[in-house]
């Protein structure tokens, strides 16, 4: 990647500021050990799946974890 890109990329980023519980911050810890990822990647990765999940809920659908043509979890959104 160019200079120019990565500099463009990082100054249409916003910078938040956020408080977690301890369980939720050692939850993203815990995650972003696991998948050798730091923990921003690991909540945009989880926003993204968030608005996936928002959008199906609006078009009527569900989102789930499927094992062997089945599904063992659905996620609902409140």
């Amino acid at each position: 990647m160019s200079k120019n890109i990565s500099k463009t990329a990082k100054s249409n980023r916003k910078r938040l500021t956020l408080e977690l519980s301890q369980d939720a911050y050692n939850l993203l810890l815990g995650l972003a050990e696991s998948t050798d990822k730091n923990m921003a990647d690991v909540l945009r990765a989880g926003l993204a799946l968030y608005g996936i999940a928002q959008e199906a809920k609006e078009n009527g659908q569900n989102l789930g974890v499927v094992e062997k043509d089945r599904v063992v979890k659905e996620i609902l959104l409140t």
